[in-house]
């Protein structure tokens, strides 16, 4: 009896300290009915529900475990590829810069669902100007601030590296420095990407581009995020 009054706690201990994200959005629809919070990693033939959007505008995201994004039943398997071409800024081709060698997947948008129906698009961002820049960034420039962006990684890894890297642009040549500091669990990782100065290049020729970049994941909460949604 006792030893299964230690298992019970443990069990209740574990469920209990599950974590949960939480967000307000900043633009709720009036009237709004509350929607499921999901992602469609590339490759599935289905979408994964993390959360969901209160009718009052609070997000609440609890992140599935590693099995909800193995195939089923015969469906294809999730596109993943190594962890360096998951990350919206790298160092490709410089020999100082040294990735782990792990399988992940960048997973973009974050979607808004209503009775199996796509609703929307969230974007987490610390500036609401930071928008047009990641819905096109070819032809909008960015702004200083910081948006973020979910990774799923296949196994925990660490990566503590800062690295610079040059791109050219007919006669603008671009120097970007990227600092990582990051400590990521298996499964989901919410990315914080900072941008912190910004190359002007010539804007008949491109868009201005991000210069000097912090890149962290988040580990406690979501505190500082402006969740602005674009309804469909």
């Amino acid at each position: 009896m006792k030893k299964l009054f230690t298992l019970l706690t443990l069990l209740l201990c574990t469920l209990g300290g599950a974590q949960t994200l939480t967000g307000k959005l900043v633009n709720p629809l009036e009237g709004m009915k509350g929607m499921d919070i999901a992602i469609w990693p590339l490759g599935l033939d289905r979408s994964i529900t993390i959360g969901q959007l209160k009718a009052d505008g609070t997000l609440e995201f609890r992140f599935p475990s590693k099995d909800s994004f193995l195939p089923e039943n015969g469906e294809q398997q999730m596109i993943a590829n190594e962890l360096k071409y998951a990350l919206a800024f790298n160092c490709l081709g410089q020999e100082e810069a040294t990735y782990p060698e792990i399988m992940a997947a960048r997973i973009k948008p974050i979607s808004l669902w209503y009775k199996g129906r796509y609703a929307g698009v969230l974007f987490p961002v610390t500036t609401e100007a930071l928008i047009p820049w990641l819905e096109d960034e070819a032809y909008n420039n960015p702004e200083k601030g910081t948006f973020y962006e979910l990774i799923y990684l296949d196994q925990a890894t660490t990566l503590n590296m800062q690295c610079t890297t040059t791109y050219q642009f007919s006669g603008d040549v671009v120097e970007a420095t990227y600092d990582y500091q990051l400590e990521m669990e298996a499964g989901l990782n919410f990315i914080a990407y900072t941008i912190e100065e910004i190359y002007g290049t010539d804007p008949k020729v491109t868009s201005f581009k991000p210069s000097k970049v912090t890149v962290k994941n988040i580990q406690k909460g979501l505190d500082g995020i402006q969740w602005f949604a674009k309804y469909f």
